[in-house]
């Protein structure tokens, strides 16, 4: 991928990436460790074996973004569309340094998290419209405000998670695990209708 910006070189650290236009650009085998990147466009870029440690997206644009094999350990993203993104082809370690990745105020919307590891993950204030969770485990995940209309829950781990203000899920209390987790008023209500009870 050539761009004056980030160049041929494999490693970052601590560099801050403003404004980079690489839609549809290849980026393999770079490592970025607290990087952070603001107001980039990589709309159907493809990231390839690249490491993202401690790094935040800030106002990014990648819906659409190819994540094959590729480490996005602490990383954050804020204000940013990350569309159509299938999270399963990113490979997720069995041991992480500073945990899952967080989204916040992000778009992701058809994206898959199927049977991911994302425990204690933030998926806050978000729009995950069609979002794939199924097998996922999102136990002590921060899910508050998050908008999960048309989203798939099954197998789904939501044990001690946090749902208040989170909207438009379906989520049967029978086919995933709900132990302790928070849910708000009215939307928790739609946790019954699985039940076969009569509300009056």
């Amino acid at each position: 991928m050539e761009n004056q910006d980030i160049g041929g070189e494999k490693e970052h650290s601590e560099r801050v990436f403003d404004k980079l236009q690489l839609k549809g650009a290849r980026l393999e085998s770079g490592t970025f460790y607290a990087c952070s990147f603001r107001n980039c466009d990589f709309t159907g870029a493809s990231f390839r074996f690249c490491k993202f440690r401690d790094c935040s997206f800030e106002s990014c644009n990648l819906s659409l973004v190819k994540v094959s094999a590729s480490v996005f350990d602490g990383t954050s993203f804020k204000n940013s569309k990350l569309a159509g993104i299938n999270w399963t082809e990113a490979e997720w370690p069995k041991i992480t340094l500073s945990g899952p990745p967080g989204f916040f105020n992000c778009v992701l919307t058809d994206c898959s998290f199927l049977g991911l590891p994302l425990a204690g993950a933030a998926i806050k204030d978000c729009l995950a419209k069609e979002a794939d969770f199924r097998e996922a485990v999102l136990s002590k995940a921060d899910l508050a405000g998050t908008d999960f209309a048309g989203a798939l829950f099954g197998g789904t781990d939501l044990g001690g998670a946090n749902l208040a203000g989170a909207r438009n899920y379906a989520i049967n209390a029978k086919e995933n695990k709900v132990k302790g987790a928070r849910f708000s008023l009215p939307e928790a209500m739609s946790l019954l209708y699985c039940l076969d009870i009569k509300i009056i």
